[in-house]
């Protein structure tokens, strides 16, 4: 075998005006763009849109999470409105790391995040006990009821394994 008998990997593109969200996906008042549901490499990547008031419950993040804020705002419950992200507001969350997100109710308009988020996200309960985990496979499946659900059509998105797309 030569360099040129292997076929380079291709780059996928898509436009998120053409992916619909799915309606009060894990928390009433998120809604999400899945982009990216790769479970080989643990990896999910979503627009994330929160309705003013919307708390999504206590989880820990078994990887690391990289949050790119674009309209809006959020905080974490936990360190208050020291925390607050707004537009333009890069976050890392390293893995390990614990929290409650919550998008003021005071907020005017819808909050819009981008998130890469690595590994799992282990949910608890208001008493701490855990009550179960999101990964790429949940989100995915998550997505996919939410959208036949809401009687969209499903949009192509990275699945993974050998980069391209799928539903």
């Amino acid at each position: 075998m030569t360099v040129t008998d292997i076929t380079p990997p291709i780059a996928l593109t898509m436009q998120t005006k053409d992916v619909p969200w799915a309606i009060d996906v894990l928390a009433p008042g998120m809604s999400a763009q899945l982009l990216v549901a790769d479970v080989e490499a643990g990896l999910t990547v979503a627009n994330i849109r929160f309705a003013p008031g919307t708390v999504i419950p206590t989880h820990l993040h078994t990887g690391a999470v990289h949050g790119y804020t674009t309209s809006g705002s959020w905080f974490y419950r936990e360190y208050g409105r020291e925390s607050l992200n707004v537009a333009g507001t890069y976050i890392y969350e390293p893995a390990g790391s614990t929290h409650t997100l919550e998008a003021p109710a005071s907020n005017t308009e819808d909050t819009e995040a981008l998130f890469i988020i690595y590994g799992a996200f282990l949910n608890y309960d208001e008493q701490g006990n855990y009550v179960g985990h999101v990964d790429a496979a949940v989100t995915r499946q998550l997505y996919i009821d939410a959208i036949k659900r809401q009687g969209d059509t499903l949009p192509d998105f990275v699945i993974g394994g050998n980069s391209r797309y799928g539903r």
